[in-house]
């Protein structure tokens, strides 16, 4: 892991838009890499987060949800990224960037996302910037 630094107050400029799950715990991963889990309780349950400033400067978001675990099976947290991430840089090559830069295992994942997603995001940016040509926020 080089030159990943945990950031504790951040906002997307964009909806986030998942990439990848991992089948092992929040907990574990933040104990692995000497990371502080955020926690707050909203009205499905627990919920824990780590956010993260890469190498590279783009921050990605461990997100985990005790509600997801306990009814859907799932087995760690979601990484999530801004939509304009992924629309520019696409799934795959993130996917990396989040594996490398946390000196993790593709072992370690049991979902990714495709190029379907990448697309959805592109989608979304397309139709955002022509909602804020109409309304003149540009």
């Amino acid at each position: 892991m080089t030159n990943v630094v945990q950031v504790f107050s951040y906002r997307f400029s964009n909806p986030e838009y998942e990439i990848l799950r991992f089948q092992v715990r929040l907990s574990e991963i933040a104990k692995s890499l000497g990371f502080e889990i955020e926690s707050w309780t909203d009205e499905l349950g627990p919920t824990g987060a780590i956010c993260l400033r890469l190498p590279t400067g783009r921050v990605v978001v461990l997100i985990e949800r005790q509600h997801l675990i306990d009814h859907y099976g799932e087995k760690g947290p979601h990484v999530q990224v801004d939509a304009a991430i992924l629309a520019e840089f696409g799934a795959e090559s993130l996917i990396d960037e989040v594996l490398t830069s946390l000196g993790l295992s593709d072992q370690l994942v049991d979902w990714r996302a495709t190029s379907e997603q990448q697309q959805y995001a592109i989608d979304f940016i397309k139709r955002a910037a022509a909602h804020k040509m109409e309304k003149g926020t540009t």
